[in-house]
């Protein structure tokens, strides 16, 4: 018997709690609505919201929809076809909003245009008088033969009492026919006409509430015009001068290029052997101007062409020896100099960790720590030897940013927002990629670098160019040569065109690379792919990180209803 009343007391209390909560501390002591209907289809409209506050509030906020489903007593919009439809349901669009002697602040989401009415630092009490003013494009229905206004003028969503209400549609000329037209009034559905309204001169319909309205109840008004006495716009192209603003960014993201990141002239002559004192990673880094994976991990043949390192490979067998998997061991022969580059010792000593031999599985998901160190390092060295110039550098660093900042709000406004302000959001986006575009270009190169870019050009196009037969020369007066060129053919990315060209070539095994060659005896090919796939498990090793765990618009065809139509919505207190 406790627990029994025990339990009741427990649902009253929430049903209480829940009725209080349900009760809004304000009631509407009138609501005035003045409608001017447009030559060009838009509705201007003024809002004059006279409020009691029963206990103190910041304000109100007014909720007006602009986006209704479609449903199936929809049928004239198979006739109308208006532009703003998409998805299964209509939009209109909500513009130009203000609110008279009060701070405001107007949000989107996704059905309603919400005005948030009032300060933060102050609250209200008793009569308060709040006016907004609007425009709604896209609320008028075209028909073959007509077209017709079907506008919710106070909204039915308001959980308040209204005790007065009056509204005014005026025209922007007289209509030369107000046989057909309606009011009315109540919850949604309803056809009951609670207002005294009347037609003035053909060009402005009034009228006065008669009986308060309870929440959720609203005044709803339609009028037909006959065809031609309003001009349908082409809203499918409204907007379409936003498109000239992508151009002119692309102008102006050009004329900032030309000044602050075009670099200088260069003279490309052939060079035969990389730049002295040049580590191939500040090569790749210059050559295409950002750092990529290969820039670091050509430092693998590079130290082993100097005799720091040994990479032996071997094939392990699994599962009866069904399953063959190749593995790669890193061998260490001596230390760097200390003449080596801070980004090459970062790399060199976080790879042997004070140990003589490292598999390369053992550096699976660990190693890309030493490897965000040494591209740091590698950053910090470029800059140091000012192969560019500082503001350019500044610049390419802030300016994508800059497009990217751009470019996905707009996008989340293009998609959210659609098919309203298309062509808004979407040039807004394509602003973005000339932007982003000329910003990744705008590192200028120093004299300095200029010069060193030359020769990194030079030595590229020899390796894509020279032909077999002096290659064979180059092997031959420098047994070395090879392994020299080796990693500056990977960070220029042309390692698949030396491979080509030394096929058929007398090359001497590398002492630095013990390959498997499953019983064949070594050969350029099979040392190359070999090599390859070594380079592929590095750069994917030396790089792999764990996963982290971790209501409706429509037509009132001669017989609307209360809550139906465009506009309406409600509002609240806060």
């Amino acid at each position: 018997m406790l627990f029994r009343r025990i339990f009741i007391f427990f649902i009253l209390f929430c049903a209480g709690r829940n009725y209080a909560q349900a009760q809004e501390s304000f009631f509407i002591k009138n609501f005035q609505t003045s409608v001017e209907v447009k030559k060009n289809a838009e509705l201007k409209i003024t809002e004059v919201i006279q409020v009691h506050f029963l206990e103190p509030r910041h304000g109100i906020i007014r909720k007006i929809p602009f986006r209704y489903k479609l449903t199936g007593s929809q049928d004239s919009l198979s006739v109308t076809k208006p532009d703003w439809v998409y998805n299964g349901y209509r939009y209109t669009k909500i513009k130009n909003v203000s609110v008279t002697g009060f701070r405001s602040r107007v949000n989107h989401d996704a059905n309603y245009v919400s005005v948030k009415i009032g300060s933060e630092n102050k609250m209200v009490t008793g009569d308060q008088t709040y006016q907004i003013s609007y425009v709604i494009d896209g609320a008028i229905n075209f028909f073959p033969d007509h077209s017709e206004l079907y506008l919710n003028l106070t909204g039915n969503q308001w959980n308040v009492n209204i005790q007065a209400a009056e509204f005014s549609i005026h025209f922007y000329a007289p209509l030369p026919d107000t046989s057909k037209w309606f009011v009315a009034t109540g919850s949604f559905g309803s056809t009951t006409n609670n207002t005294a309204s009347n037609w003035k001169d053909n060009q402005t319909l009034s009228g006065k509430l008669i009986v308060p309205l309870v929440p959720f109840e609203g005044i709803t008004a339609g009028v037909s015009m006959p065809e031609g006495f309003l001009q349908k716009p082409d809203y499918s192209k409204q907007g379409m001068g936003w498109l000239l603003f992508p151009l002119a960014i692309l102008i102006v993201m050009y004329l900032v290029w030309k000044k602050y990141g075009e670099d200088f002239p260069v003279t490309v002559t052939t060079q035969y052997y990389p730049p002295e004192n040049i580590s191939p990673s500040v090569a790749g880094y210059l050559i295409d101007g950002h750092l990529d994976k290969r820039d670091l991990t050509a430092l693998v043949p590079y130290w082993g062409a100097g005799g720091y390192l040994k990479v032996k490979e071997s094939l392990s067998k699994q599962f009866f020896g069904l399953v063959k998997n190749k593995e790669y061991e890193f061998i260490k022969l001596k230390d760097l100099p200390e003449s080596a580059f801070a980004f090459e010792k970062t790399m060199f000593n976080g790879l042997f960790d004070n140990r003589n031999s490292v598999m390369l599985k053992d550096l699976k998901d660990s190693f890309y720590k030493t490897m965000n160190v040494a591209k740091k390092d590698l950053e910090a060295e470029i800059k140091f030897e000012h192969y560019y110039t500082t503001s350019s550098r500044t610049l390419a660093t802030l300016i994508p940013v800059l497009g990217l900042f751009i470019l996905i709000p707009s996008l989340i406004q293009l998609f959210s927002n659609y098919p309203l302000d298309f062509f808004k959001w979407l040039s807004f986006a394509l602003s973005s990629v000339p932007i982003i575009v000329f910003g990744l270009l705008m590192s200028k190169k120093t004299v300095k670098g200029t010069e060193l870019y030359e020769k990194l050009l030079g030595f590229k196009e020899f390796i894509k160019t020279v032909e077999k037969d002096r290659l064979q020369l180059f092997l031959k007066d420098d047994p070395n040569y090879f392994d020299k060129v080796l990693p500056f053919a990977i960070v220029f990315d042309v390692a698949d065109t030396w491979k080509d060209k030394l096929k058929g070539l007398d090359i001497p095994p590398p002492a630095w690379y013990d390959g498997y060659y499953a019983g064949s005896n070594f050969n350029t090919m099979n040392f190359m792919n070999s090599l390859d796939n070594s380079m592929n498990a590095m750069s994917s090793t030396f790089y792999s990180a764990p996963s982290s765990s971790g209501s409706s618009g429509g037509s009132f065809g001669g017989g609307g209803f209360s809550g139906g139509g465009f506009g309406g919505g409600g509002g609240s207190s806060w």
